[in-house]
């Protein structure tokens, strides 16, 4: 067997077990630019990149450089809450929750491209064999973790 080449495209399964990927970082925030005309900023020196929504209420960040591998942080302001994803979350994770958020503040203009389920939470994890415990949700292989924190300042 010969060694891969840094270039080499590979299947890794479970998915999550291959990291964010970065040759498809604009999946996540690409259709909130080009579809929805969301603003953003990239500071070419830090490689930080901010996309909010035309209201202002809504913010999504990418940082490479975040202390606690916390890469991606999507914030709303009234109410507020905040979703925070670690360099190791699979950018198709990532981008469901983006291009999730135009329908959100009510802008359906691409429903029939960015289609939302119904189904609870609960229902997907548990038809797709995570186990639950307290606030946090585990994948199979126990590899992978969504956790709901909810506090006073951060729901």
């Amino acid at each position: 067997m010969r060694p891969f080449a840094p270039q080499d495209r590979v299947l890794v399964s479970p998915r999550h077990l291959a990291g964010a990927g970065f040759d498809r970082l604009a999946d996540a925030i690409s259709p909130l630019i080009h579809l929805f005309g969301w603003p953003s900023e990239h500071d070419r020196a830090s490689g930080r990149i901010s996309v909010h929504s035309p209201d202002g209420s809504l913010f999504v960040n990418f940082n490479s450089r975040h202390t606690h591998g916390h890469w991606w942080s999507v914030a709303h302001h009234e109410p507020y809450w905040e979703a925070r994803f670690t360099r190791q979350t699979p950018i198709e994770a990532i981008a469901a929750v983006t291009q999730a958020l135009p329908q959100l503040l009510g802008d359906d203009r691409h429903i029939d491209r960015i289609p939302l389920t119904t189904t609870p939470l609960a229902q997907i994890a548990g038809l797709n064999h995570w186990h639950r415990e307290d606030d946090t949700l585990t994948s199979p292989d126990g590899h992978c973790h969504l956790q709901h924190t909810p506090a006073e300042d951060t729901p």
